[in-house]
């Protein structure tokens, strides 16, 4: 056991930003089909209208906060995890 899971934590890391990226998309597929609210609805909207400027700022600002996210909640853990490395 002391050996295998240092040599999983790649692994399950990779997967962990997978799953992540994953479900951020679901969420804006949500929101754009059953939601009257949220950022899937407001990219709908702003699609529908042909709104570039409000499409790319919507997209930037949650790309940003998923970037956050993954900034403050990966990074840490992965560096707790692969502190025994040299």
């Amino acid at each position: 056991m002391q050996v295998y899971l240092p040599q999983l934590y790649p692994y399950l890391m990779a997967a962990a930003r997978s799953g992540l990226a994953l479900i951020w998309k679901i969420v804006l597929v949500v929101e754009l089909l059953g939601r009257s609210n949220g950022v899937g609805f407001q990219l709908g909207t702003f699609f529908q209208f042909f709104d570039i400027t409000g499409i790319l700022a919507y997209t930037l600002a949650f790309a940003a906060v998923v970037l956050v996210a993954e900034i403050i909640l990966l990074r840490p853990l992965e560096r707790r995890l692969t502190r025994w490395r040299p």
